[in-house]
């Protein structure tokens, strides 16, 4: 794995139309050596602060580290990788709920409610119920917000594929690849790291810069406003550098995580493919700027500007609604950590704490 300076960052879950999807079960094989940490407690109980001195110790130790931060809550921690010493610790709360397949073998529960004051909660059981209540049907609202989001997004990308010149872009990649991966015979397939890049927040969309730039000198930026070309340059630079063996991180759109690969970046090769749009904003260290309009029928492309900036403009409302609504579902988890907070004794998270740190 490429050694880095800067520090490298994810998101290894996401908002979407189906309210949150995670990439836990992509991270690791349960069934090979390793050691893997599930956390499980509620909020405020310290699970972030754990993780980021976690971090900070496996970094300062020189292995390669990555940080997964918490879409709900983008300054919050939810997971840590080391995968030179296939180590990692999770949040396996809700909404990323996640339990072990080979649990005391390769994969180990930390059970923090150890340090609750029970009696405590169950005297403030009433407003913790509200809070909770209140804080579910804020992401709920926020979910609808980011469908109908995701519905103009899938209309702009029907309407462009009616002037899109699919034989000029082939032709394009094609050559893109043969110039920037080198053909290897006789090597293993790479390996796939499914990850995102970008998060729908309470802050906006987020989106990791400075991961690209830690793991690539190369950045070859796609201008593409509307989702059209990037997509399939993207994917078919990460299949073919997989098919070469290389190892590749594909990072995918919160919105379409099934599909649609927004970045790529290859550390063997200090290469990255990076989406810019109206909501991944330019990267400072950029070697080359591609334009998808380049691979429009620019007579037919013009015909749907109306339509197109109609559907560009409901998405951004729709996404905007979303994060305001995240705001709020974060605003609530925070008067909720309070409770929490003032029911953990955190003399026993601290030595939970120094005796993982000795891991």
């Amino acid at each position: 794995m490429t050694k880095t300076i800067l520090p490298v960052s994810f998101f290894f879950g996401a908002n979407n139309k189906s309210g949150y999807c995670s990439l836990y079960s992509k991270l690791y094989n349960p069934y090979e050596t390793g050691n893997h940490i599930i956390l499980k407690g509620g909020p405020g109980t310290g699970k972030s602060t754990l993780m980021k001195k976690l971090a900070t110790k496996l970094y300062n130790g020189g292995y390669y580290v990555e940080q997964g931060f918490c879409s709900a809550d983008p300054n919050s921690l939810d997971v840590v990788l080391a995968p030179e010493i296939g180590f990692s610790i999770f949040d396996g709360t809700a909404p990323h709920t996640f339990d072990p397949t080979m649990p005391g073998v390769s994969e180990h529960i930390v059970d923090l409610s150890v340090a609750w004051d029970k009696d405590y909660l169950k005297k403030h059981s009433e407003e913790i119920g509200e809070l909770t209540k209140l804080n579910k049907s804020f992401h709920t609202k926020a979910a609808d917000f980011l469908k109908v989001a995701s519905f103009f997004e899938s209309q702009s990308v029907l309407l462009c594929n009616r002037f899109l010149d699919r034989e000029k872009l082939e032709r394009y990649v094609l050559r893109l690849a043969s110039r920037e991966i080198p053909a290897q015979k006789g090597v293993e397939k790479g390996k796939e790291h499914t990850r995102f890049l970008s998060a729908v927040t309470p802050d906006g969309v987020v989106v990791q810069h400075d991961s690209v730039v830690a793991l690539a000198e190369k950045i070859i930026t796609i201008h593409d406003e509307y989702g059209i070309a990037a997509p399939y340059i993207a994917s078919y630079i990460g299949d073919y550098a997989l098919e070469n063996g290389y190892d590749v991180y594909k990072c995918y759109c919160p919105l379409f995580p099934q599909f649609k690969v927004e970045h790529i970046i290859i550390p063997q090769l200090s290469l990255a493919i990076f989406t810019e749009n109206n909501y991944h904003q330019s990267i400072d260290e950029v070697s080359k700027r591609i334009h998808a309009s380049r691979f429009f029928l620019k007579d037919e492309s013009i015909k749907h500007q109306e339509k197109l900036a109609f559907y560009k403009k409901a998405k951004k409302e729709f996404v905007d609604e979303a994060v305001r609504k995240l705001s709020l579902a974060l605003d609530t988890h925070n008067r909720l950590e309070e409770y929490y907070i003032k029911a953990t004794d955190f003399d026993v998270i601290d030595k939970i704490t120094n005796k993982l740190l000795k891991v």
